[in-house]
């Protein structure tokens, strides 16, 4: 596995573990399509978040900023799809949140969670 994949699926699980301690309810992680994937899919209060993480080793760029209008697009319509699968969960309202990650040599990483970020 690459160094960039595993860096990766670190943030993912530490994400995921982030928002259980928040009370959210992780409903599916990786929801795949042909169009692309959803990270995390959870249920907080009356939302359904499509959470898009991500994760650096360090640097001096926000992590966020790397959600564009293209990946913010292909997440609409992702869950869409989503959304088309599990009819159940129309009745709520969706969110897109962002978590940036930025795991720092010998340090705890430090975690951004941005609710509603677009």
């Amino acid at each position: 596995m690459s160094a960039r994949k595993k860096l990766g699926i670190d943030g993912e699980n530490l994400a995921a573990k982030y928002l259980e301690s928040l009370v959210y309810s992780i409903l599916e992680r990786d929801f795949r399509h042909r169009l692309g994937e959803i990270d995390i899919v959870a249920e907080f209060k009356d939302h359904l978040v499509i959470c898009e993480v991500k994760s650096r080793s360090s640097g001096n760029i926000d992590p966020s900023l790397s959600v564009t209008l293209a990946k913010r697009t292909k997440l609409r319509k992702l869950y869409e799809v989503f959304i088309t699968q599990h009819p159940s969960k129309l009745r709520m309202q969706p969110r897109f949140d962002v978590i940036s990650i930025i795991f720092q040599q010998n340090d705890a990483p430090e975690l951004e969670h941005i609710p509603n970020a677009f």
